[in-house]
C-alpha cells in the first residue's frame, strides 16, 4: 500500500512540474497587453469587459503554451 501511495504521489509531482515548464509567462503578458490595447481601441474593453477578459485569457493561454497565433493586436 505504501509503495502505491508513493508511486501516485510521484506521478502527481511529475505532472505538476511538466505543466509548469510548458507555459511561458512573458508570452502570456505580451499577448494580454497587446489584445487589451486592441480591445480598448475598438471599445470592447469598456463595452463588454467580461467578454474581453474571457477572450484574452483563452487566446493568451494558448499563445503562452507555444501555439503560434495571429491574435488581434499582435505586433
Amino acid at each position: 500500500m505504501k509503495k502505491i501511495i508513493i508511486f501516485l504521489l510521484s506521478i502527481l509531482i511529475m505532472s505538476i512540474t511538466s505543466q509548469a515548464h510548458s507555459y511561458d509567462d512573458s508570452r502570456w503578458w505580451k499577448c494580454y497587453g497587446e489584445i487589451t490595447k486592441a480591445h480598448k481601441a475598438r471599445g470592447l474593453h469598456e463595452s463588454n469587459r467580461e467578454l474581453s477578459i474571457r477572450i484574452k485569457e483563452t487566446v493568451c493561454k494558448a499563445y503562452a503554451e507555444g501555439e503560434e497565433l495571429n491574435y488581434e493586436g499582435k505586433q
